[in-house]
């Protein structure tokens, strides 16, 4: 061969190794700063500007949605996405809320942006597809008031738009989608708003919202309250006999009463959804309310494409609920 030939190879070679180096295909996540979450602003609201979200854009951790004329920058937290815009699938999990009353702030004590992300990688890499924690508005850094936005039609539009966001930023084709408490009862919601949902999973929601405020004796709020219910959305949930829908509670639950998911899921059932009740007595008491680490392993399993009777058989076989902070 050629001296230039054997010169023209080697440098073929050496660009091929650095093309693989910088390959497009190479797995894109949130950037981690040294931001905390501070409970005061939670019950205070957040406001974050343009600006100031664009930076944040800029290390993958915030998107910023108009709804109803106004900007609201939306945090989120993601690990194993591809940068080429070619993600078939990608998971996104919304938590409940961190808020029992205006005044007092749960689940976010000494978590930040660092821990968040490494939240999302330890789920991307368990199985092997993406992940995304989309922050409510008002939690885990998202602009808004979340007392004050959280259940409502806003709420709803606005994680709505986020998802839309991250869609075309990524280029994901379809979702897994779940959420806890509240984020379970967002996300059942936003069942009946989509078509590109492979599976959902809806762990202690509120998905019946109004029977469960009348089972609570919040009678009065009925009136007062302004809010979305699910149930009254199931009529709109499309006919997608591929989806699978799985919604977890603990029968021993207090908050939200296990009546009130049992009538969200004659709902799916009636209407002819492939949708499966899974009743789990491994929640944590007094409440016994948190189910996130089963939420969160059922999102992973489907996306994995796991059937359902071995995904039912590993979620009972799981131990109980852990003792986390995030939700």
């Amino acid at each position: 061969m050629p001296k230039f030939t054997k010169i023209t190879a080697i440098i073929s070679l050496v660009v091929s190794a650095s093309s693989l180096l910088i390959s497009p295909h190479a797995l894109a996540q949130s950037l981690p700063d040294d931001e905390m979450f501070d409970p005061v602003k939670v019950i205070n609201g957040l406001q974050i500007s343009r600006q100031a979200c664009k930076e944040m854009e800029g290390r993958q951790t915030a998107v910023w949605v108009s709804v109803e004329d106004t900007g609201y920058c939306l945090r989120y937290y993601a690990a194993g996405l591809k940068t080429d815009g070619q993600n078939s699938l990608a998971i996104v999990w919304m938590p409940g809320d961190v808020m029992g009353g205006p005044n007092g702030v749960r689940h976010q004590a000494g978590l930040g942006v660092a821990a968040m992300i490494e939240q999302s990688k330890v789920q991307s890499g368990r199985y092997g597809v993406p992940f995304i924690f989309l922050a409510r508005p008002g939690t885990y850094g998202s602009a808004g008031k979340h007392y004050d936005v959280r259940h409502t039609p806003l709420e709803a539009k606005l994680m709505a738009a986020a998802i839309d966001t991250l869609k075309s930023r990524y280029g994901i084709a379809s979702w897994v989608l779940g959420g806890h408490s509240g984020g379970g009862t967002l996300a059942a919601e936003l069942l009946a708003r989509r078509n590109d949902l492979q599976c959902v999973v809806l762990s202690s929601p509120a998905a019946a919202y109004r029977a469960r405020l009348k089972a609570r004796g919040w009678v009065s709020r009925l009136k007062t309250e302004v809010f979305f219910d699910p149930y009254d959305s199931l009529k709109q949930i499309p006919d997608q006999p591929a989806r699978r829908i799985f919604l977890i509670s603990d029968p021993r639950d207090s908050n939200i009463p296990f009546s009130t998911q049992e009538l969200y899921f004659k709902g799916l059932e009636s209407r002819g959804h492939a949708a499966w009740l899974v009743p789990l007595m491994k929640a944590r008491g007094p409440t016994y309310h948190s189910l996130v680490d089963f939420g969160q392993a059922a999102e992973g399993m489907c996306a994995d494409g796991v059937a359902t009777d071995v995904m039912l058989k590993t979620l009972r076989a799981k131990p109980m609920e852990s003792d986390r902070i995030s939700n």
